[in-house]
C-alpha cells in the first residue's frame, strides 16, 4: 500500500512539475490571441526568460543589421551576404528588422534557413514588415493584424527578448508597440539585469529619430507610434541604442537631450543596387568597437540588374 502511495505521489509531482512548466509568466499572456487587445496583451515565457552566455573570452564579437528583404529576391547576393557574416567570425548574430517583405511564410523560411548556415546563435529586432502584411497594413488596415504578427510568433517566438553575456545586456525590443508597452518589458526584465555591465538596446527603428505616426495618414505607418520623449527618458540607464531600419550606411553619434545622452548606431540597408553592408561590434567591458563591413558585390550579379516591376501587392500572395 505504501509503495502505491509514494508511485502516486510521485507521478503528481511529476505531472505539476509538467504544468508548471507550460504555465506562462505573465498571467496578461495569450498564447492564441483573436483580437488586438488580446495580442497585446502580456509576454511570453521565451521573451521573458534571458538567454545567458559564457564566451570565456576577453571580448565578444557581434555582427548586426537590418532592412535585408531586398535580398530575398537575389539568391546569390544572399550567399555572398552569409559569407561576409561568417569571414567576421562572430559569436552572436543580430538581425533588426525588414528581413521579409510581405510576412509571408515561403519568406521566412528562406530567411531562417539562410541564418541557420551561419551556425551561431540568432537574434531578432522585429520591423514593420516582419509583423505586418505589407500593403493591408499601407492601406491603413488591421484586418488581419492579429494573424500577420502570430505568424512572427511562429517563426522567431519572441517579438522582445533579452541576452546577456560577459559583458553586457541586450535588449531587444518592439519598436511598432507603444512606449507604455515597450516600457513595461522593460521594467519587468530590469531586476534579470546585471547592471554592472553595458546596457544595449537594440530595435529594428530608430528610437531617436522624433518621427511619428500621424493618425489621418495611413501611410505613414511604418515610422515608430510614439515621440521619443514618452520612452528615452525613461530608459537613461541604457546607454546604447542600436537600430537596422532603412539606413543605407552605418553611423554613430552621441544624442544629447536634458534628460540624458545615448551613444545611437544605426545598422540598416536601404535596397537593391545600393551598397550592402554589416556592422562588425566588439564588446569590451567598457565599451564597444564598432565599423562597418561592405559586403563586396561583383558587378555580374544580380543586384544590379532593375527588375522588371518594383513590389506590387501580387508579390508572394
Amino acid at each position: 500500500m505504501k509503495k502505491i502511495i509514494v508511485l502516486l505521489l510521485i507521478v503528481a509531482a511529476f505531472w505539476s512539475c509538467k504544468s508548471n512548466h507550460n504555465k506562462n509568466i505573465d498571467k496578461n499572456f495569450v498564447a492564441y490571441p483573436k483580437t488586438l487587445k488580446e495580442l497585446f496583451s502580456g509576454f511570453s515565457n521565451d521573451e521573458l526568460t534571458p538567454d545567458v552566455y559564457h564566451f570565456n573570452k576577453d571580448s565578444v564579437v557581434i555582427v548586426a543589421t537590418g532592412h535585408l528583404y531586398p535580398l530575398l529576391f537575389h539568391p546569390d547576393v544572399y550567399k555572398i551576404f552569409l559569407d561576409s557574416i561568417k569571414a567576421q567570425k562572430p559569436d552572436l548574430f543580430f538581425a533588426l528588422g525588414d528581413l521579409v517583405f510581405n510576412n509571408q511564410e515561403q519568406e521566412w523560411d528562406t530567411v531562417l534557413a539562410n541564418f541557420a548556415k551561419l551556425k551561431v546563435p540568432v537574434y531578432f529586432g522585429p520591423g514593420n514588415h516582419d509583423l505586418n502584411y505589407h500593403w493591408e497594413r499601407y492601406g491603413g488596415s488591421h484586418a488581419h493584424q492579429v494573424e500577420a504578427e502570430m505568424r512572427y510568433m511562429r517563426k522567431v517566438k519572441c517579438r522582445y527578448k533579452v541576452v546577456k553575456d560577459d559583458f553586457a545586456n541586450y535588449v531587444f525590443i518592439n519598436a511598432n508597440d507603444s512606449a507604455k508597452r515597450i516600457l513595461s518589458y522593460i521594467n519587468m526584465m530590469r531586476p534579470k539585469l546585471d547592471t554592472t555591465k553595458q546596457m544595449i538596446i537594440l530595435s529594428s527603428q530608430s528610437l531617436w529619430f522624433n518621427k511619428q505616426q500621424d493618425p489621418k495618414n495611413p501611410q505613414t505607418w511604418p515610422n515608430r507610434p510614439f515621440k521619443r520623449e514618452k520612452l528615452l527618458p525613461y530608459i537613461t540607464d541604457f546607454k546604447h541604442l542600436i537600430h537596422g531600419d532603412w539606413g543605407g550606411k552605418f553611423f554613430r553619434y552621441r544624442f544629447h537631450k536634458d534628460y540624458g545622452t545615448f551613444d545611437a548606431m544605426g545598422v540598416g540597408n536601404r535596397r537593391e543596387s545600393e551598397p550592402l553592408y554589416i556592422t562588425r561590434l566588439i564588446i569590451y567591458k567598457d565599451t564597444i568597437i564598432a565599423r562597418p563591413v561592405n559586403v563586396k558585390i561583383p558587378g555580374k550579379t544580380t543586384w544590379y540588374e532593375k527588375r522588371k516591376s518594383e513590389f506590387n501587392k501580387k508579390h508572394l500572395k
